[in-house]
């Protein structure tokens, strides 16, 4: 078994891919003892994707520079569509989502994270910095990278993958106030995404949607709303049964129901799908106006 604690390494990415490599064995030289590394992308562009692609190379086998090492895409989707950009407020909400359920995931599994901000487009950079507060913990760190002119200029589109040390390429820390760690509490009320934030703000949840949202909330039991809460707060069901001090199945017989209820009351099809990323679309924004009130 490794005797260090596992260690994830989560970059954005845009066309560059030596950006991550870069970032990698700048980390590596530093003693870190990485074991996956996540990047989040535009799959739907097809630069990026390109991009992707080429780092994928770096990574045959499951190894890295001679190491354990294994690569995961994260491509941001709107429901089931790859996303190409970040400019509509459906997609900036969709970034953050992602981050959101990607770095929660990892913490839930007690994991050590380096996030990495300068690949992609800086609206991606922006969100995750917003999201990195609320779920990370001290321990991690959030990193740019500084690349010299000349070297930007040879490694254009993964030309150089890898560049030694006195070429310039170095890492800078990010400073990072882990509010959720502090003040837990914080996670739920500030881990809305721009869209419901503005729902609740700005009085935007539609009359219909809410009165659906009622009808499920009248219907469910107490346990059942708790369940529907924690889900609604949490970005993986394994932090939402820890909060509530019950398994992952138990929560998962309450989700059961809740939709079952959901069904009823938007009248979808049995061969629609829903899920917990519904829950959350509709509940989110109800929870928040139901507190308030």
């Amino acid at each position: 078994m490794s005797d260090h604690p596992q260690t994830s390494l989560v970059c954005t990415l845009g066309g560059q891919p030596q950006i991550v490599t870069f970032t990698l064995d700048a980390l590596l030289q530093r003693g870190e003892a990485m074991d996956e590394v996540f990047v989040v992308y535009m799959a739907a562009n097809p630069r990026y994707r390109q991009a992707y692609q080429r780092l994928a190379d770096e990574f045959a086998g499951g190894r890295y520079a001679g190491r354990p090492c294994r690569l995961h895409g994260e491509a941001v989707r709107l429901g089931d569509q790859a996303l190409a950009e970040a400019r509509q407020p459906a997609e900036v909400d969709a970034v953050w989502q992602t981050f959101y359920r990607l770095l929660g995931g990892l913490k839930a599994q007690n994991r050590h994270v380096h996030l990495s901000l300068t690949g992609g487009r800086r609206v991606m950079a922006l969100l995750a910095c917003a999201v990195a507060p609320l779920l990370l913990t001290p321990g991690d760190k959030i990193w740019h990278l500084h690349t010299p002119e000349e070297v930007i200029t040879l490694a254009q589109e993964g030309a150089m993958m890898h560049t030694p040390p006195e070429t310039g390429v170095h890492l800078i820390e990010v400073p990072l106030v882990a509010w959720g760690s502090y003040f837990p509490g914080v996670r739920g009320l500030l881990g809305r995404s721009p869209q419901e934030a503005r729902a609740v703000h700005l009085g935007l949840l539609d009359e219909n949607e809410r009165a659906r949202c009622r009808q499920v909330w009248e219907q469910i039991n107490p346990r059942q709303r708790d369940a529907l809460r924690a889900l609604c707060e949490h970005p993986t069901r394994e932090l939402a049964a820890k909060e509530l001090y019950i398994s992952v199945g138990t929560l998962d017989d309450h989700k059961t129901e809740i939709l079952r209820r959901c069904r009823q009351a938007w009248q979808v099809e049995a061969g629609q799908k829903l899920d917990v990323v519904f829950l959350r679309q509709k509940f989110k924004p109800f929870l928040a106006l139901l507190n308030e009130g």
